[in-house]
């Protein structure tokens, strides 16, 4: 069971880092510039983006949705966090 709670917050953690190395890469446009590390910035951000559209759909009904700013990255952590915490109640409990 031990196993199972470290792969699944590895799992979770490499979540994160993505969802903030496409938050930050938005931010810093040069680096596109460069063939390979824009190759992977691409790759990273097509892996997060099913993650943030769901919620940034959500946030245009709403009156977030007409701010400059985009929360949805801020969202999806905050998702992310509580739902490792119910899977992580859930296996202490199982087991």
């Amino acid at each position: 069971m031990l196993a199972a709670i470290y792969a699944i917050n590895a799992l979770f953690n490499i979540i994160y880092t993505l969802v903030l190395i496409d938050v930050f890469a938005s931010w810093i446009p040069f680096l596109y510039s460069k063939p390979v590390i824009a190759k992977i910035l691409y790759m990273i951000h097509s892996l997060i983006e099913p993650l943030l559209s769901p919620i940034r759909k959500l946030m245009a009904k709403t009156p977030f949705g007409a701010m400059p700013v985009d929360f949805s990255p801020i969202i999806l952590l905050i998702l992310l966090n509580v739902l490792r915490n119910i899977i992580f109640t859930i296996l202490m409990l199982v087991f």
